[in-house]
């Protein structure tokens, strides 16, 4: 009886009980684990579950779950496996899971560690902390506004509870790598970067004038700065000056200007070449052919006279509408004294001046 027994509570050890499948379970009613489970096998098992592809989302989110209660409970556990098992990758892949309330789980638990001031474990904080930038920045853009309140509050505890200078150097690297791969992105891309200059002026707020000017990252974050600036200079400059704005504010201008005379030549200069450039705004979308035909159609527009229509006809087979319009010539068209007839076809952009 006592085999028996013995084997019935080790294979149940690895049952996510119904209750731990819970989609909405608050932070103040998770409860310690079981003391008979052995964490190793546990975790073994719990990766098992992250690592297969066709896993129900129930297990999943159990999954979770079962993590936040570890978090909570016994951070030491938490961090051996977690970072040390690199059990977060797997974790992370679930961001991009079709079931929304999955996606919600990974943020949740992402914001509790966040939520805590983290003195040590730097060096795991900040590996999650470059995983999982990219994909929570992506996170913003999504339909789902719970996604993206979820997501705010995970990016807000980041900034308040994660006081390493080293973050800074993550967020430039992260803008630097952000490229468009089509011109249709190339808006979400300035909204992209527009989010991670704000969460870089949040965290130098947060991490304040002392630890700013006493950190050795310093130099560093300069040549990150002069670096993502050279990628486009006039497209990315109104970002760069708002960063440097940012830490001449937070360290004060004679700080920031003793830190600089300690770095390269290659730093100074870029910097000065940063805050004296130009911002250019933008150019209108759309070819320039595009626009020059717009233009010249409107100003066509305004200068033609309808005055007479002499023919129309209706071509059922083409769907197309013929209309001879007598103008006379105006400026658009120089100097011309003598009336023309302009052909407008109802389905061709293209207007067409027989003389």
């Amino acid at each position: 009886m006592n085999k028996e027994n013995s084997k019935k509570s080790s294979a149940s050890e690895f049952i996510i009980l119904e209750e731990m499948k819970n989609i909405n379970i608050p932070f103040e009613s998770l409860k310690p684990l079981e003391p008979v489970i052995d964490t190793v096998s546990m975790f073994q098992k719990l990766k098992e579950i992250l690592c297969e592809k066709n896993s129900d989302w129930t297990l999943q989110i159990g999954v979770i779950n079962y993590l936040r209660r570890i978090h909570k409970f016994d951070k030491n556990v938490f961090n051996q496996f977690f970072y040390g098992g690199k059990i977060y990758p797997k974790l992370l892949e679930l961001l991009h899971s079709v079931r929304s309330s999955v996606s919600k789980n990974v943020l949740v638990i992402l914001n509790e560690i966040f939520s805590e001031n983290i003195p040590e474990n730097k060096s795991s904080i900040l590996a999650l902390i470059k995983a999982s930038l990219p994909l929570l920045i992506q996170k913003l853009n999504m339909n789902q506004s719970f996604i993206k309140t979820e997501t705010k509050q995970v990016l807000d505890s980041l900034c308040k509870n994660v006081k390493f200078p080293e973050l800074l150097l993550i967020i430039l690297q992260q803008m630097s790598s952000s490229k468009p791969s089509t011109a249709i992105n190339e808006r979400s891309k300035d909204k992209e970067l527009d989010i991670l200059t704000d969460l870089f002026t949040k965290i130098a707020k947060n991490l304040g004038k002392d630890l700013l000017i006493e950190t050795q990252q310093f130099s560093e974050i300069i040549k990150s700065l002069i670096c993502f600036y050279d990628i486009s200079r006039n497209g990315n400059g109104k970002f760069c000056k708002n960063i440097l704005n940012c830490l001449i504010d937070v360290m004060a201008k004679e700080n920031f200007d003793s830190k600089i005379e300690k770095c390269g030549k290659k730093e100074k200069d870029g910097v000065k070449t940063i805050m004296e450039a130009k911002i250019e705004t933008k150019k209108k979308r759309g070819t320039v052919s595009s626009i020059h035909f717009r233009n010249n159609l409107k100003e066509r527009k305004k200068s033609i006279k309808f005055s007479k229509c002499n023919n129309t006809s209706f071509d059922k087979g083409n769907k197309s509408v013929s209309i001879k319009i007598m103008t006379k010539t105006g400026e658009a068209f120089g100097d011309i004294t003598k009336k023309n007839v302009i052909r407008l076809h109802h389905n061709d952009e293209n207007v067409q001046k027989n003389n």
